[in-house]
């Protein structure tokens, strides 16, 4: 359990520290931070909700066999694909881990480092993404960190890098696909008949195509996270919350935030999808907990910037204060209540077996 908490009081101490870092000083504090971060996710052993259904499962790859480089309609290819290396040339689920984990924290601490508070991004980040996705959900982290990434290039202009991003991380986890309209809506300018009409037509066109080539996966996923009843996801109300709340405060600012920044159309769209799944996670949790995850970057961007538009610097320690006891009570409740927190402890690490 203490290493859930080093990993939280980490951006913690650094956030509230009085010493200023040059650039290059803390650049290297950022690298230095990643790279224990990918130590402790990709190494992790027996670790996480699904630990033993990857190790069990692995989708019937074993050492030996030749990978079907065709059986793009099964799903997860690039993850099929990297544990198949893995298995037959490296040291198996920890190699794989370890190469999930290589493009989550990548993504990861790009996104943080381009907010200005970076210190609070990788906090918040912390409970959830950091402790919860990249140690419990290997492919859908690895899609987020593909997401992170990407979202840096869709605010700067780069909106095939984005979309190239998405497509290569929803060969991790075929969910990635859903943020391909988000792209699509970031990117209209102006909204009339014709550009409406145009997401539209662009939606139900990649739907299609989509469907047709994995039609066998996405039924498969329908039924996982939406039809059969027994399947919950305990926590999905309060990680929806987490997102809802963020948008209470990203509306509570808006004005300032248009004055500042020139993304508030981005993190608009983010806020109504999250919206819309509050309702959704009363009825169709693990569905709703799948998506929101895809939506959690809302929290990094807004908790770590509203701070620089709060003038009065009372008041903005009291705005970061209350973020960190916010996110100290989530990763604590989590670790000591959760239901399935059990299978994240004792945290073991095969560099230490």
């Amino acid at each position: 359990m203490g290493i859930y908490w080093a990993i939280f009081l980490v951006p913690a101490i650094f956030l509230v520290h009085p010493v200023k870092f040059d650039r290059s000083l803390k650049n290297s504090v950022f690298f230095i931070f990643g790279i224990i971060l990918l130590i402790l996710i990709g190494f992790r052993h027996e670790v996480g909700g699904d630990w033993f259904r990857y190790v069990d499962t692995a989708y019937g790859i074993q050492k030996g066999l030749e990978f079907d480089f065709s059986s793009f309609y099964t799903g997860d290819y690039a993850y099929r694909l990297v544990h198949w290396i893995s298995v037959n040339y490296l040291n198996g689920i920890y190699s794989t881990n370890l190469i999930c984990a290589l493009f989550f924290v990548a993504g990861l601490i790009r996104f943080c480092r381009f907010m200005p508070i970076p210190w609070i991004a990788l906090l918040v980040s912390t409970p959830f993404l950091i402790v919860i996705v990249s140690m419990g959900y290997t492919r859908q982290a690895a899609a987020i960190g593909f997401l992170m990434w990407g979202l840096i290039d869709l605010i700067n202009g780069k909106k095939v890098n984005f979309y190239v991003l998405i497509i290569i991380g929803s060969f991790f986890h075929l969910t990635a696909l859903i943020m391909l309209p988000i792209g699509l809506l970031y990117s209209i300018k102006k909204v009339n008949f014709f550009h409406l009409f145009l997401f539209l037509f662009t939606v139900v066109f990649l739907a299609i195509i989509t469907y047709s080539v994995l039609g066998i996966i996405i039924k498969h996923m329908l039924y996982y996270y939406i039809t059969i009843e027994f399947h919950h996801s305990d926590g999905a109300i309060v990680r929806v919350l987490m997102n809802f709340f963020s948008v209470i405060i990203f509306f509570s600012f808006w004005e300032k935030y248009k004055r500042k920044f020139t993304d508030e159309k981005l993190w608009l769209i983010f806020s109504i999808v999250s919206i819309i799944l509050l309702p959704i996670s009363f009825y169709y949790s693990t569905f709703a907990d799948r998506v929101a995850i895809y939506f959690i970057p809302l929290q990094l961007i807004i908790l770590s910037r509203v701070p620089v538009l709060i003038e009065s610097a009372y008041n903005r320690t009291i705005f970061i204060l209350s973020t960190m006891a916010v996110y100290f009570a989530t990763l604590f409740v989590w670790l000591f209540f959760g239901n399935f927190s059990s299978h994240w402890l004792p945290y073991q690490n095969l560099l230490l077996l």
